[in-house]
């Protein structure tokens, strides 16, 4: 009945999400709904709930309030605040054009290349390169769409093939991404985001850009000769204007200070956290802008835009992952994906099969991300749904949490730049006058192909990673159990 009633709520939710109902709602209301079933049917405490001899409909009403009450508080106070710091500064550095001149001065090399396919793949190799210091994936394809999408057309590259280019510039990592900070909240390490990302993230990130840079020039010929021997290679379009933005070059600088500050404390064995390292640039920033205008009001404006970025990202993201909490330990609560956990321990106790059973729980859950943020158009949403569920799995497999969790966040990337929905696709659909379903039919084979680079990068690191001992799991799952929302 566990599994059955988890399985349930799953497909309930994603139905109302596919019928376009909010996210967040779904996630809260959703969540809300099964704690209070599972404490009647199965006789799961509500969490942080206190402990009574008995408890009335209206005190399980309350203590679920009181549970999101909390929820809101811890994501508020952690996580919440990391990401809205992170926003922060990247819109300040878009007030001030210093994204844009980065990504402006990005392009200059690949116009020194001949061969067109060859210049996709130096595109997506510097597109994921600013990725580090540009986390939003809308925002760094609206950057590029503005300075390097019109070299592509200038160099005859064909429209539908440059946004298929630049969409596949998806995976978020990196010390100041959001999803990283997310993750490296989930295994419970959110003061090492600059080891996780150094010692875990790197390398499937790097696997990711070899193979398909390496795809690319290959992969988009044909599709180009298969298109001409269709006859629908006649979408020639005016070359848009390239723009300088208006900023000295210095500024392409700003964007790396607190990758640079982040990096540097880590190597010197200084404690700084994300937060601190954002606000520390932006101050710098504040001083160098005053410098140069000479004028306090523009500082005062300049933290408007600031704080109204901070505020729209706990709209579209902060409270997503609250939700998706909530959601996540209500799923926790119906037993389905304990019973599936232990039955997935058991297998992986027999020495034959333990590397098997890593395996196919990395599989499965990093399709059932990548699928979920197709269908919600948010790769965040999906991946806080169930990248919670991931730390109680790997360590009844013996593994560390992160060697689980890392690949469902790099699914949740991946399956959002196959999402019609995604407002990244949206806008590169726009610019190239496609539809959207244009973009992922072409985009969809090297995906997958993605997906499974990602999928044996992790299981190879699961490996080398040290196991976890028996008598250790329980000591890590009071650790887990002590973060959990």
């Amino acid at each position: 009945m566990a599994i059955v009633s988890t399985l349930f709520a799953v497909v309930v939710v994603a139905y109302y999400i596919l019928k376009k109902y909010n996210p967040i709602f779904t996630f809260l209301f959703s969540g809300m709904i099964i704690l209070i079933f599972a404490f009647y049917y199965f006789g799961t405490p509500i969490p942080k709930a206190p402990s009574r001899e008995s408890a009335s409909f209206l005190d399980v009403i309350l203590d679920s309030f009181a549970f999101i009450t909390a929820t809101f508080k811890t994501q508020l106070a952690g996580v919440g605040l990391i990401i809205m710091s992170v926003a922060g500064f990247a819109a300040y550095m878009k007030h001030i054009n210093a994204s844009a001149k980065l990504a402006f001065l990005a392009n200059k090399p690949l116009g020194k290349i001949k061969n067109k396919y060859l210049i996709l793949s130096g595109t997506f190799i510097v597109g994921m390169a600013l990725k580090i210091v540009i986390s939003s994936y809308a925002g760094l394809l609206l950057l590029l769409l503005a300075c390097i999408y019109p070299v592509l057309i200038a160099l005859k590259i064909r429209p539908i093939t440059a946004v298929c280019v630049l969409s596949l510039i998806a995976l978020d990592y990196g010390p100041k991404d959001g999803n990283s900070i997310n993750m490296a909240d989930m295994v419970g390490q959110k003061d090492n985001v600059v080891g996780l990302f150094l010692n875990y993230q790197l390398w499937v990130v790097l696997a990711y850009v070899a193979v398909i840079a390496v795809l690319i020039p290959f992969y988009f010929a044909w599709v180009d000769k298969r298109d001409r021997a269709k006859g629908v290679l006649c979408d020639e379009v005016e070359a848009p204007e390239i723009i300088d933005p208006k900023c000295p070059t210095l500024y392409i600088l700003f964007p790396w200070l607190p990758v640079v500050f982040l990096f540097s404390a880590y190597f010197l064995g200084i404690k700084l956290d994300v937060i601190t390292a954002n606000f520390v640039s932006i101050a710098l920033v504040f001083i160098v802008e005053f410098a140069r205008h000479r004028d306090a009001r523009k500082l005062g404006e300049d933290m408007v835009v600031i704080l109204k970025a901070m505020a729209e990202i706990f709209v579209s993201v902060v409270s997503i992952i609250i939700a998706a909490g909530v959601f996540a330990e209500g799923i926790k609560a119906l037993g389905g994906v304990r019973i599936l956990a232990d039955a997935m321990s058991a297998l992986g106790q027999e020495d034959e099969f333990a590397s098997l059973a890593v395996l196919v729980s990395i599989a499965v859950l990093s399709f059932l991300v990548y699928g979920f943020a197709m269908i919600m158009g948010s790769g965040i949403a999906a991946f806080n749904a169930f990248g919670r569920l991931a730390p109680d799995i790997a360590t009844r497999l013996g593994v560390a949490p992160i060697t689980l969790v890392l690949p469902i966040e790099i699914a949740s990337c991946l399956g959002r730049a196959a999402s019609p929905i995604a407002g990244g696709i949206i806008a590169l659909a726009g610019f190239a006058k496609v539809s959207p379903m244009d973009i992922i039919k072409r985009t969809a084979p090297l995906l997958l192909i993605a997906m499974f680079v990602n999928i044996l990068v992790s299981f190879y690191l699961a490996k080398v990673e040290p196991q976890i001992q028996p008598q250790e799991m329980t000591k890590i799952e009071k650790q887990l159990t002590s973060i959990k929302l």
